[in-house]
């Protein structure tokens, strides 16, 4: 490490330390709305862990999005490794709660990147391996795992242009404090691939093995109980899901629009967070118009139709069930879009706003298979809403088109457990590593 780097990452430990309190405690305020932190609110700081000699494997998921990706490949890794503890670790409450799902698998909350944290989090958990989801390139955490001896992966691998050349601006440092602590890349797509090479990624520690996105399991058995009261309902069901602040208005106000030429269209508004629940029931009460809460509806047999808000963690195979056609939220707002892949997998075709920037190469396949379709503006999405619903044969056509792309697009799980297994193999932590190997690449 040069001169410059060093000197970086020592200011960057002072800030960190000073900050790492107040953080905590925002985090914590901000989502005070959501269930508690509880206990694993001291995770962030990096103490309540609990202590394992044998060491684990940790996934780490940022939040909700990459906690569902990572989810295959946890429980297919904790499956072929029944001796290794699986560990998932988020930030948020909503990716816990995401990650809580999986089989075989602990959840944690991840610690903030100062350097007392992330060394507490590797000395109570003596984690072997790293395997981050997505792009979460932290300074202190990717030092404190060379220090343990711990390699770290990166799986689904991303990389923006945007965010590559504000690395860039900085060689050095990047080079000194992210690149050269990466063991392997796995890369999403081969523009990934080309970025983390300019980033200063070895050529031999990165491959591209796809998204782990595309890699979802269908929970078909709460998508065939909500298919069939779906059936049961007249006229068409517009869904809006993971909707952020401001969206669930835009939402509102055009379904309303759309009512005047299809009278008998439901909505299932599904927002993000519990802050858009009660968005959403302010405004509709405002307008004097009727809706159900999901989590006063029971087994959802009473609901007759119009609208439903989703207000319940865990179900959304149930919501994409009730539906014909999807809004995919984030998108009207400065957040970058949700997994239209998420939808696709049921076959649904998804409609979204032109913030895009966090899933725009699977935007852009569905778009051009017709399975996915992407407007600009409020009053576009009204007309192509129009459009779809009134046409339930196209609307139909389109969720299998996307369905296709999903399934095409599947490989990613079972190319990263080969090249997890393939290290672990060589790690002589983990014993039962080389019969597991085998196992896990199946």
């Amino acid at each position: 490490m040069n001169t410059g780097s060093a000197l970086f990452l020592l200011c960057y430990r002072a800030a960190t330390a000073l900050a790492a309190l107040p953080g905590a405690c925002y985090l914590a305020w901000r989502r005070r709305a959501d269930p508690p932190y509880g206990r694993q609110f001291w995770q962030l700081l990096g103490y309540g862990y609990p202590r394992d000699r044998r060491g684990c494997v940790v996934f780490h998921a940022a939040s909700m999005g990459e906690a569902n990706a990572v989810r295959p490949l946890a429980e297919r890794f904790a499956a072929a490794h029944p001796g290794i503890r699986t560990v998932i670790t988020t930030l948020t409450t909503t990716g816990r709660n995401a990650a809580a799902r999986a089989k075989g698998a602990n959840v944690l909350i991840a610690p903030l990147d100062s350097r007392c944290a992330c060394r507490r989090f590797f000395r109570a958990l003596k984690p072997r391996l790293l395997v981050i989801t997505d792009t979460e390139l932290w300074p202190e955490k990717l030092c404190s795992a060379r220090k343990a001896r711990c390699p770290v992966i990166i799986v689904s691998a991303r990389m923006q242009e945007r965010n590559l050349q504000a690395y860039l601006r900085h060689p050095l440092l990047s080079r000194d404090l992210l690149a050269s602590n990466l063991e392997r890349v796995l890369c999403a797509s081969p523009e990934d691939r080309e970025r983390f090479l300019r980033l200063g990624v070895p050529e031999d520690r990165t491959e591209v093995t796809g998204s782990l996105k595309y890699d979802l399991t269908p929970d078909t058995r709460r998508f065939e109980a909500s298919r069939a009261l779906r059936r049961a309902l007249k006229g068409p069901v517009l869904g809006a899901v993971s909707t952020h602040g401001g969206e669930e208005g835009l939402i509102i106000r055009v379904f309303e629009r759309l009512r005047r030429s299809l009278p008998s269209l439901s909505l299932v508004l599904v927002p993000r967070h519990k802050s858009g629940v009660s968005a959403a029931a302010k405004i509709l009460e405002s307008r004097h118009r009727e809706f159900t809460l999901r989590s006063a509806a029971g087994d959802l047999s009473g609901f007759q139709g119009g609208i439903l808000i989703g207000d319940t963690m865990g179900e959304i195979a149930l919501y994409f069930g009730l539906c014909d056609l999807v809004f995919m939220g984030g998108s009207f707002a400065d957040i970058g879009g949700h997994n239209p892949l998420e939808p696709a997998c049921y076959a649904i075709a998804s409609v979204t706003g032109p913030e895009i920037r966090n899933f725009r190469e699977e935007y852009q396949r569905l778009a051009a298979s017709g399975g996915a379709f992407i407007v600009k503006t409020e009053d576009a999405l009204y007309q192509e809403l129009l459009r779809l619903l009134t046409h339930p044969d196209a609307c139909l056509a389109a969720g299998k088109r996307a369905q296709e792309v999903q399934q095409t697009g599947r490989g990613a799980v079972a190319r990263s457990l080969e090249v997890i297994d393939s290290l672990l193999a060589r790690h002589p932590h983990f014993p039962e590593a080389q019969t597991g190997a085998a196992s896990g690449a199946s």
